[in-house]
């Protein structure tokens, strides 16, 4: 009971920054006085609506990213050697190599992603024509973009940040020869974010600003020293999944064309069947390019009670050698929040032709397509959202004392995520049209196939302690893509990525300071001959997205990443504050100092004191151990 109120206190200390913390050729005009029959017509039309996509989600690019600065610098070989108060992460066995009494990590990682998309014209790739016979040129060909920053959800405030940052929170405590360590943190194992801007981007039909992040608020953990070598972790994480998208969209395919050479050709002409038809002209009310923008889709979506459970074992039967194994649960969200359709004049157009008179709307309702011009449509929007279990082994040798070997591997299970599916609270007009192209998903539902695979991640690391207070890390990690090729696309898909890392390790009287330095490559990542179903394919029909159809694309992805982490007894930091506001206010607060290494103000009675900040060198790890480094006599 004493260790859960000790714990209970330790919570309240976490402060509240810890909350602030997603054609055919010519067309043959010849042949339009054949057109016998409205229905074919609105057919015809129905088809405009094969082009939009579901925000994807998954990628190997988002896991473990910017969790703690040792990891970082030792490129996530860390499961063996898990890194202070983020082992509740990586590995919850680590607790154990904490120190006696109560310690405090607190920190950031600034991530800055730069993405590069360049887009070539396929030269096998038939364009489209206009009306008179001309081709039609994409005006995103021969044309690159790279984004302007990144975008994450801040918590508690409900709104959005054109930046990353990830916080490294956390606080342990055990009594002195206890087995049991408890701790508690804060931090986030899943994040991504992208923005490029309101300008001319190209990637603007494909996630102008994107975000997906998972953020563990509440991280209560534990661990317990079985044997000299061998301990047992676990730890619970209440989390909020948040995702966003605001994104352009256009069609080009064969059915939109045609809506537009219709449209263009009966411009300011009357024709007898049709007027006997009661079908106004222009057909189409103009039509629409296959280049011209549709509209534009946005939606912020979350869920506030996502929770999971990690667990783990350390073992070390020999001062060189050490194994660790640790599980981190599937994260299973069920999110809900507000979306955007917003339509362009050339839309509205289109469904306003569709419901000029009573026999054009009573075919459209048979046929359950939109007759009635709106601007925009707005409402509610839910989905559930499965982030991938994960399963890591690692091991430790120390060929000498100074030096430490690292390897790690990380298998995560992607293949269940099979296809998502976006739920919408009223019909859709871009999904009534899409179901003439053969998509079932419905007028409210937008349904995509994505077929992830598992990825199997390998690492290694190396440590060496320069001084007694000094130590140097470096690492690389192979960071294996779960998109598929044939699935990609520029929302928060990202291609496969070698990881560098580097930091050091400071001990400074009874602080410990970590920093560090990670840098992600892929220089060249490709999408040719209409590789991907989700982005430039020309089949038509192939799936709901193809905003870059007839277009050669190659990325390059670079990231950067700053870490920070400084470790220190919670005696020192309490006490520091309350000196304070002791010098703020003495009169009121003279009288309620502290007692030296006790969380609780003098005269309480409650427990006995523990002063953690005596001794750390030989306290922080069990048998006179170093807090991250052994101890080099």
């Amino acid at each position: 009971m004493i260790k859960i109120l000790k714990l209970t206190m330790f919570i309240a200390h976490l402060p509240l920054s810890a909350f602030i913390l997603f054609r055919k050729g010519k067309n043959d005009l010849n042949k339009l006085p054949r057109l016998h029959a409205n229905i074919y017509l609105i057919g015809i039309i129905a088809a405009a609506g094969l082009f939009l996509q579901t925000p994807q989600a998954e990628s190997a690019f988002i896991e473990q990213l910017a969790i703690d600065p040792v990891a970082i610098s030792l490129a996530n070989t860390v499961t063996a050697s898990p890194p202070g108060i983020s082992s509740i992460h990586y590995n919850p066995a680590g607790l154990s190599l904490m120190g006696d009494g109560n310690f405090i990590s607190t920190g950031a990682i600034i991530p800055i992603i730069k993405k590069t998309s360049r887009f070539t014209a396929d030269p096998n790739f038939e364009q489209f024509h206009d009306y008179q016979g001309n081709a039609i040129k994409d005006p995103l060909a021969g044309t690159e973009g790279t984004n302007t920053s990144g975008r994450m959800y801040l918590p508690v405030l409900d709104t959005n940040l054109d930046f990353l940052i990830a916080p490294v929170l956390g606080l342990s405590h055990r009594n002195p020869g206890s087995k049991w360590t408890f701790g508690y943190s804060a931090y986030v194992p899943f994040a991504v974010g992208i923005n490029c801007g309101d300008g001319n981007d190209p990637s603007r039909y494909d996630g102008k600003a994107v975000y997906l992040q998972h953020l563990i608020y509440a991280g209560p953990a534990v661990s317990y020293r079985l044997h000299k070598t061998l301990s047992l972790g676990a730890s619970f994480g209440l989390g909020q999944t948040a995702m966003g998208i605001d994104m352009n969209v256009r069609a080009p395919n064969e059915i939109v064309n045609i809506t537009k050479v219709l449209g263009d050709t009966t411009q300011g002409m009357s024709n007898p069947i049709f007027n006997l038809m009661g079908i106004p002209m222009p057909l189409f009310g103009g039509g629409l390019g296959p280049y011209q923008d549709v509209g534009n889709l946005s939606f912020n979506i979350r869920d506030d009670f996502s929770p999971s459970f990690n667990l783990g074992t350390l073992w070390e039967p020999f001062e060189w050698i050490s194994f660790g194994l640790s599980y981190q649960s599937p994260i299973k969200s069920h999110l809900s929040g507000k979306y955007s359709f917003k339509y362009s004049q050339e839309w509205q157009n289109m469904t306003y032709w569709m419901g000029q008179n009573a026999l054009m709307q009573i075919i459209s309702m048979v046929f359950d397509l939109p007759y009635q011009s709106v601007t925009e449509q707005t409402g509610t929007v839910t989905t559930d959202l499965e982030l991938p279990q994960v399963v890591n082994f690692g091991i430790k040798l120390k060929p000498v004392k100074r030096l430490s070997l690292l390897a790690d591997l990380h298998w995560a299970n992607w293949s269940s995520v099979k296809q998502d599916n976006i739920v919408f609270d009223q019909k859709i007009q871009l999904l009534q049209m899409a179901k003439f192209m053969g998509y079932a998903g419905g007028a409210y539902n937008m349904v995509l196939q994505r077929d992830f695979k598992d990825t199997l991640n390998w690492g290694v690391g190396i440590e060496y302690q320069a001084l007694d207070w000094l130590a140097l890390r470096a690492g690389y990690e192979n960071r294996t893509a779960s998109t598929r090729d044939q699935f990609y696309d520029l929302l928060y898909c990202l291609p496969s990525l070698d990881s560098y890392g580097a930091g050091v390790g400071i001990k400074w009287n009874d602080i410990n300071i970590d920093l560090a330095l990670g840098y992600l490559v892929n220089k060249s990542y490709t999408i040719s001959n209409n590789g991907s179903v989700n982005m430039n394919s020309t089949v038509l029909g192939a799936g709901l997205q193809n905003p870059y159809r007839g277009l050669n694309y190659e990325q390059e992805t670079i990231t950067y990443m700053g870490g920070l982490k400084v470790t220190t007894p919670l005696e020192m930091v309490t006490g520091m504050l309350y000196k304070s506001i002791a010098y703020v206010t003495p009169s009121r607060w003279s009288k309620v100092a502290p007692a030296k290494g006790s969380l609780k103000a003098a005269g309480t009675g409650m427990e006995k004191p523990v002063d953690s900040s005596s001794a750390i060198i030989n306290n922080l790890r069990p048998e006179g151990k170093y807090y991250y480094i052994e101890d080099s006599e």
